[in-house]
Order: structure tokens, then C-alpha cells, then sequence
């Protein structure tokens, strides 16, 4: 890699409660994606978690920093296994490499880059990054430290799309084009590969045979040390031609035609209208710290305009119109759409790998997503080395909706006294949810119950609001009753108290009970 690469690219490449609401059919979710995000669940979909390379069962095979992916005309989820040097396909339950060779360890003990056309089992790549299926089959790879845009044909052929091997910035023909670490493209319905060419902090095209240029490059420059200047991005909307981007990073085509840019380095989302000739901002804002190479990054949601990022990366317009974002060094997948910004996986500012109710749930810096349909999506979720997947919870059949029912996770939990609903609030058996979850129910009186588990422990008496504990006392709500010689605690209790997620679905009239962090692999 280049001396001059800046240390966000660094980062990104090398590091590597509930509410009451209505559930909404299958049908609705192939359109409205996100509308129900309380019912979505992050999982594990393929990858053990650890440094390697091996190929075998979803479960089974190791990944070595992945941070892109997309899907093919067959259906195949494509990983650019990024510190693997090696294109992987995910199908039938497998993982396998189709692309790249092995060329032993460099002195960091990763697998060693290089740059080979030719048949795929003996092509080699260099950091490849961001990756697109074409319409002609192709699979599209952004080789950023290849500084080129290669292709790997369907009958197993990887060759070079543009550049040279060698960094810079150039346009004309296809072969003596240059680029600077490209991070992602996008293709077109009529072929058009539309590239995010990262350290030239420009977008470009490629079409017939051609590259060219859309918009300005920077001529800013930052003094990172006393007497150490570097050329740097720079920010401003406007004309096409004269804007100017900070480390574009992530690229997605919408329905028009049109461009959405992750602006890494400004911590904005930019789109681009083709026709029009114009770049707006349409998420994201605020300036470098002085004389910074970039926006400060942060985190908020809400407003397009108000929102803050911290190192976007990949992108994925949805059916829906909205726009899926890797928000890589906040740890979350975001979700633009009407104008708000809003989290839909992960914790911000929290890295881990707990899978669970999505929001609940950890990612480890995410840098590409991909819509797979029936509203779910995949997560290049590269400080994991795993493809994790957000998905609709599935709830189990047999639900009728004649009597209230509980569930924990995805158990229907057998019980011969169902909840109570009083003045809105939900009632449940306590020896049905607390045994199930572990803990011992002992009554030490009449209408006096202890929960214990461990060190913890509850007593609750009917009656009364206050709930004694091994935390201290702790205040319900509404005070348990005892009907039918069973006593009965509102369910928000399991969630406020046992760090569960609780979730009233309507249409089967059923009380969901999950776990907020789990292990769900699907």
C-alpha cells in the first residue's frame, strides 16, 4: 500500500423497551422493509469468528476480515474476503473460495497480496474491497490495493477491467487508467460500473471501454505533522463537475439511476443526480477540527440533516427506496429513508458479537450490507470475520389467536393459566416465565414469592408495587395479584428487570418474551 494512505483507510482496512404494535404479514415485509424493526433479529450466517481460511459449512468456515458483499444472478451471497486476498460464494450452505490463491504469509502473518489474471484458481488480488454482479454475470471486485477494477467471469476467468496495478489518477482507456485504492462500485442495468475511488477522493466511470472522471478532484492539503503534508479530501455540494468528496468509500445505485456516495472521510451521505449534474448532501454534516484530514465523526439519529456517522462505508438501496449504511466505526447499521436517520443493528459506539433482538445486538466494524429480500439483509461484519444477517422474527406456527399466549425466543410455553390483561397492562403467570428462565420460584408465605438465580434474587409480594432484591428495591407499575391460586407479575417486569425484550404481538395475540443477547445462527 501507499505511504500516503490515510489513517481512517487504515482503520477501516487493516483493524478490521419494546412497544406494543401490530405484526405484520410476510407480503408487507417484501416492501416495507424496516417497518417493524422491534421484530428483528441479528444472527450469525456464516463464519466461526476466527482468523483463517478454510472453506466448508456455513458454520464451519473461517473468514479473515470481509468487508463486502453482494449477491448474484444465482443467488449466491459473494464475499470479498478482504485479509484473505480471495473472492468467497456463500450457497447451498457452503462456503468457497472462487477466487484467489494462497501466496503464503507477510511478515504480519497475513495472507500476502498479489495481482494475477488468468484462471481464477490461480488469480491473485490485493485488499480486494467492494464488490457488484453485473448483468452479464460478472462479478466486479474494487482490488483497492490493486489500485484496479477487476472481473471474474462466469466461466471462472479473473481479468482486468481498469487500471494498471500502479497507483494514480488517469483517465482514457480502460487499460492505462489509473486509481488509488478503490473501495467500492456499482454497476448499472446497462453495464456502467460506477467506481468509489477512495484515496483519489473522486467517483468515476467506466463505460465502453473508457474511464472517466465526474467530479473534481481535491488539491487540499493537510500538515499531519510539523513539516509532513499529505494530499487530502475536501467538501462541496453543487455541480457535479466542480464537487469535491473526502475518501468516498461506499457506492449504491437507486431506482433513477442515480448515485448515493458514502463520504467517508465527511462523515455524509452525497447523492448524485446523473441527469441533473448536481451532488447534495442528503444525511450526515459538520466540519474537520481545524486543519483535519476529516469530519469528526459521531453518532445521532433523527433528522437526515442533524444525523452524525462515523466512518460510513457500504450502502444498499432497499425496494422500499431507503438506504441501508455500514456505519462502520460506530458498530451499527443505520437506515435513511423520508429524510430520518435511524439504527436498525447494533449498539453505537459498542463493538462485540452478540447476536440477538437487533438493536440489542453487537456488530464489530461493519463495512458493507446487503438487501437479500424478505426483508432481511447481510453484514460484512469484518472485525467479527464473520456475514451476519438481520432478518424478521419468525413466529412459530400454531398461534390461533383464541387465547393469549407466551413465548420465549421462539418456545410456544405450555401453561395452564394464560396472561391477563388489566388496564392495559399485561399480567403473566411468574412460575411460567421464571422457570423457564432459569430461576427458582420458592412462596414463603401466602402471596409472598422469591425468584432466585445465583447470587440474584426477587421477592415479590401481591399487593404491593415494591419488589425487594439483591439490587435493592425496585418499583411495579401496577402491584401482582393472585388468580386462580396463581400469582401474576407484569410482564414488563422480565424485561425491566432481567434485561429481556418484550414485544405484544397483535395479530395472534401472543406476549414474546427474547432474549436480548443470544446466539442465533441460522
Amino acid at each position: 500500500m501507499n505511504g500516503h494512505m490515510r489513517p481512517l483507510i487504515v482503520i477501516l482496512l487493516v483493524v478490521l423497551l419494546a412497544m406494543p404494535a401490530a405484526l405484520a404479514g410476510a407480503a408487507e415485509r417484501q416492501d416495507a422493509v424496516l417497518d417493524n424493526l422491534p421484530l428483528y433479529e441479528l444472527g450469525t450466517y456464516a463464519g466461526t469468528g476466527e482468523y483463517g481460511e478454510s472453506d466448508g459449512s456455513r458454520r464451519t468456515a473461517d473468514f479473515r476480515m470481509p468487508t463486502g458483499v453482494t449477491i448474484d444472478s444465482a443467488g449466491r451471497i459473494i464475499v470479498a474476503d478482504t485479509g484473505n486476498q480471495t473472492i468467497r460464494t456463500i450457497a447451498e450452505g457452503d462456503v468457497a473460495t472462487i477466487a484467489g490463491i494462497f501466496l503464503g504469509f507477510d511478515d504480519y502473518g497475513f495472507p500476502a497480496p498479489g495481482y494475477a489474471d488468468g484462471p481464477a484458481s490461480e488469480s491473485a488480488f490485493a485488499s480486494p474491497s467492494g464488490i457488484a454482479a453485473d448483468n452479464r454475470g460478472r462479478i466486479i471486485v474494487a482490488d483497492a490495493g490493486n489500485h484496479a477494477i477487476r472481473a471474474i467471469s462466469p466461466d471462472g476467468r479473473v481479468s482486468t477491467v481498469a487500471g494498471t496495478g500502479i497507483l494514480g489518477l488517469t483517465d482514457g482507456i480502460a487499460a492505462t487508467a489509473q486509481f488509488h485504492q478503490p473501495l467500492d462500485v456499482a454497476v448499472s442495468r446497462s453495464g456502467v460500473i460506477y467506481v468509489a475511488d477512495t484515496l483519489n477522493h473522486v467517483i468515476r466511470k467506466i463505460e465502453n471501454g473508457r474511464v472517466t472522471t465526474l467530479n473534481k478532484p481535491s488539491e487540499r492539503t493537510v500538515e499531519i505533522f510539523p513539516g509532513v503534508v499529505v494530499p487530502s479530501g475536501d467538501f462541496r455540494d453543487g455541480v457535479l463537475s466542480e464537487a469535491l468528496f473526502n475518501e468516498p468509500s461506499g457506492i449504491a445505485i437507486d431506482a433513477k439511476g442515480n448515485l448515493y456516495v458514502a463520504d467517508t472521510g465527511n462523515q455524509r451521505i452525497r447523492y448524485i443526480d446523473l441527469q441533473a449534474g448536481t451532488v447534495t448532501t442528503v444525511a450526515g454534516g459538520g466540519k474537520p477540527a481545524g486543519d483535519a484530514l476529516y469530519v469528526e465523526g459521531g453518532f445521532a439519529d433523527g433528522r437526515a440533516g442533524d444525523a452524525r456517522f462515523n466512518a460510513p462505508r457500504g450502502i444498499e438501496v432497499t425496494p422500499d427506496g431507503g438506504l441501508l449504511i455500514a456505519d462502520s466505526l460506530n458498530h451499527v447499521i443505520r437506515y435513511l429513508k423520508d429524510g430520518i436517520v435511524r439504527t436498525v443493528a447494533g449498539v453505537p459506539g459498542e463493538s462485540g458479537k452478540w447476536d440477538g433482538v437487533s438493536r440489542t445486538a453487537l456488530l464489530s466494524l461493519p463495512t458493507d450490507v446487503k438487501y437479500v429480500g424478505n426483508g432481511a439483509f447481510v453484514i460484512a461484519d469484518s472485525g467479527n470475520n464473520r456475514i451476519r444477517i438481520v432478518r424478521p422474527y419468525d413466529v412459530p406456527p400454531g398461534l390461533e389467536g383464541d387465547a393469549i399466549e407466551i413465548v420465549y425466543n421462539r418456545t410456544v410455553l405450555d401453561s395452564d393459566a394464560e396472561p391477563v390483561i388489566v388496564g392495559g397492562t399485561t399480567f403473566v403467570p411468574v412460575r411460567i416465565i421464571s422457570e423457564e428462565l432459569g430461576y427458582t420460584v420458592d412462596y414463603e408465605g401466602e402471596g409472598v414469592a422469591r425468584l432466585s438465580l445465583g447470587d440474584a434474587w426477587y421477592r415479590i409480594r401481591t399487593g404491593s408495587t415494591v419488589v425487594e432484591s439483591s439490587f435493592g428495591n425496585r418499583e411495579l407499575p401496577q402491584a401482582p395479584f393472585i388468580r386462580g391460586g396463581r400469582l401474576f407479575l407484569p410482564v414488563r417486569f422480565f424485561a425491566e428487570r432481567m434485561d429481556l425484550h418484550v414485544h405484544w404481538l397483535n395479530d395472534v395475540r401472543a406476549v414474546l418474551i427474547r432474549d436480548k443477547q443470544t446466539d442465533l445462527t441460522y
